[in-house]
């Protein structure tokens, strides 16, 4: 039997490509994280609270259910369809997210979030949205 595989301390946070058909597939506001695999795709994991859950109405709550899918008995993942391996094209690097304090860094602009992520999400995260 190998060694055991170490969950890894970050997963990176993407927003679909505009232009991807996954744009198309995933509801909107769904939070993703992902890792890149040795074949170049990306595993990603999502969640997008298409059934409104109350406990998933925030972004960084979605973040952390998808997180939590894809460290489930790392490195298989929980079993679920909200899981795919996509070509890096189709996704947009927005952030990370470290699974042991749930803290997410986003490193994009809220201008280049607004598109996916709705206001309410956006000033939870950090962002000043100005009212003009």
């Amino acid at each position: 039997m190998g060694s055991p595989v170490e969950a890894p301390a970050r997963l990176t946070l993407y927003v679909p490509h505009p232009e991807s058909s996954l744009c198309i597939r995933l509801a909107p506001g769904s939070a993703i994280v992902g890792l890149p695999l040795a074949t170049g795709e990306i595993r990603i994991y999502f969640e997008g609270n298409v059934i409104g859950a109350s406990n998933l109405e925030l972004y960084r709550a979605r973040a952390a259910q998808a997180a939590g899918r894809m460290l489930h008995n790392y490195p298989t993942g929980y079993p679920t369809r909200a899981r795919e391996d996509v070509d890096p094209r189709e996704l947009v690097d927005v952030g990370t997210f470290d699974p042991l304090t749930d803290r997410l860094e986003i490193t994009a602009t809220a201008t280049e979030l607004s598109w996916w992520i709705g206001p309410a999400d956006l000033t939870d995260l950090g962002f000043r949205l100005d009212n003009r």
